[in-house]
């Protein structure tokens, strides 16, 4: 059995897999979790200080600090910011790292931030469509999903790092 080199550039990779990809969603469900608490006890604390909102936990009713389109606009912010601080900066969000996934263009240049906000934009659609937009990359050999597409990126599988 002969070894193949090891690749030498980000076209070189091969196309992430559907499976790997939406574990790596999973994942970083976990992170956005952490984030969404941290924001929500935030926008609670200011609202409640500066916006005169008296929550009433004795009564069990938060809705006066947890509700309202304000709350709602900042956390879809916290994630499409998780999202596009993670891909533009490293091309991997923690998900991705831990799968060994990574996103970039097709040439393997980091995304811009017109890719990554249209990336940001059209996942959510993949997703809500009961994963259409995911699975659409089992029809395809480059395995690229909707957000792949109208983002003109890829999602590439990073080798394994070899033990010294």
């Amino acid at each position: 059995m002969t070894q193949q080199p090891p690749p030498t550039s980000f076209t070189d990779l091969p196309f992430a897999g559907v499976g790997k990809r939406l574990a790596a969603l999973l994942y970083d469900l976990l992170i956005l979790a952490g984030l969404l608490m941290v924001y929500g006890f935030l926008a609670m604390m200011v609202t409640s200080v500066f916006g005169g909102l008296e929550c009433r936990p004795d009564q069990l009713d938060y809705n006066p600090c947890v509700s309202g389109p304000l709350l709602q606009v900042g956390m879809v912010l916290v994630v499409a910011g998780y999202y596009v601080w993670s891909w533009r900066g490293a091309g991997q969000t923690i998900g991705m790292r831990a799968w060994r996934l990574m996103v970039a263009s097709p040439e393997g240049v980091q995304l811009s931030w017109k890719q990554c906000a249209i990336r940001a934009l059209v996942a959510p659609v993949s997703l809500a469509m009961f994963g259409a937009g995911y699975f659409w990359g089992l029809t395809r050999k480059d395995r690229a999903s909707w957000h792949d597409l109208a983002s003109d990126s890829q999602v590439r599988q990073l080798p394994k790092r070899g033990k010294k």
